[in-house]
């Protein structure tokens, strides 16, 4: 019998921009941070408007790798009531964009911008927002790493 990769050696590729969709839309779309617990205030990720790029877990010497390098667009609500439900007719809910522009493999300090909100709204959001989204974006490469160096594994 023929080994095709002995022992992992040789380059192996996988394409994961469509898991990637769908991993964000589970761990992103909804994501909440509450600013005012009392009067149910905070920010919310309301969709996914748009990602786009490259996603590919690699091995390589029998060692996988990943490298991303990802253009997201996410559509953020401020809102002002406890209400779970979306009211298209409430005045107080603002929307804006959060926009990573370049969010890679390589980098932990990427550039978030809001876009859409005043002045004093963005800062608040990048004050009491940002940090915990930016949290849960940089546990995508572990899960991708986890999820599929399993799979790229030959004989």
């Amino acid at each position: 019998m023929a080994v095709l990769n002995p022992n992992n050696w040789h380059w192996v590729d996988k394409n994961t921009l469509p898991w990637t969709k769908s991993y964000f839309d589970d761990k992103i779309k909804g994501f909440e941070v509450k600013k005012d617990s009392a009067a149910g205030s905070g920010y919310r990720i309301v969709e996914i408007n748009k990602i786009t790029g490259d996603s590919n877990v690699s091995q390589r010497k029998g060692k996988p790798i990943c490298y991303f390098d990802l253009n997201i667009e996410l559509k953020l609500e401020v809102f002002e009531s406890s209400s779970e439900e979306e009211d298209e007719d409430e005045d107080n809910d603002l929307n804006g964009t959060v926009i990573l522009p370049e969010f890679a493999h390589d980098d932990t300090d990427f550039e978030i911008k809001i876009s859409g909100l005043s002045n004093d709204i963005t800062k608040q959001v990048n004050q009491d927002f940002i940090p915990d989204l930016r949290t849960v974006l940089l546990q995508y490469q572990k899960d991708l790493l986890e999820t599929h160096s399993q799979d790229l594994r030959e004989s």
